[in-house]
């Protein structure tokens, strides 16, 4: 599993690379930026709420411990649920805004993104190097033994958005801000 989990990273590298290559080729920045937001949405949400929601609904078997169905209090469970929604929802929003705002310039969007971005970015490095490290061979060994795997795909989303926001950027943050028109008799 951990062999598939790694091509799959290494395939949606490759998808972005022909992307963002695509875009700025046919001088297209901010629409490879928009796509490249979405694959690395694409690819977060994958790795932390679907798979929320897969632990809640599944117990542990023998090929994976990490079901709570029937271990954890139903509470705890609609709680697991609800953050998963709302995480993909937020997710989704950060397509929405990278296809319609970020597209069209508007530095707000790039911030907004910018700040999803690092905001998952932390998370998901604090994961990875100080509760449970998927794998990765500079983290430190958990507790109870096990490393895991599919640090790719975590480093493959971070990396992915932050060349979208990275190809954006000389765009956006360049525009200069049009002066708003004064009315008549206004005053400041």
């Amino acid at each position: 599993m951990a062999s598939i989990i790694a091509v799959w990273a290494v395939l949606w590298v490759l998808v972005a690379g022909a992307v963002a290559g695509a875009g700025l080729r046919r001088g297209r920045p901010l629409w490879a930026a928009a796509w490249l937001v979405s694959i690395g949405a694409f690819l977060a949400a994958q790795e932390d709420p679907l798979l929320i929601l897969q632990m809640a609904s599944t117990g542990p078997t023998a090929g994976s411990r990490d079901g709570v169905l029937g271990l954890v209090d139903p509470h705890t469970r609609g709680h697991m649920y609800g953050a998963a929604i709302l995480a993909l929802a937020g997710t989704g929003l950060t397509v929405v805004v990278a296809h319609a705002a970020l597209r069209r310039g508007e530095i707000w969007a790039w911030w907004a993104l910018t700040g999803f971005w690092l905001l998952g970015a932390a998370a998901d490095l604090f994961e990875l190097f100080w509760i449970y490290p998927h794998g990765l061979p500079l983290a430190s060994t958990p507790a109870d033994g096990v490393r895991g795997f599919g640090w790719q795909t975590l480093a493959a989303w971070i990396l992915i958005w932050a060349a979208g926001l990275a190809v954006a950027a000389p765009t956006v943050l360049a525009r200069k801000r049009r002066p708003q028109p004064v009315m008549a008799g206004a005053s400041p």
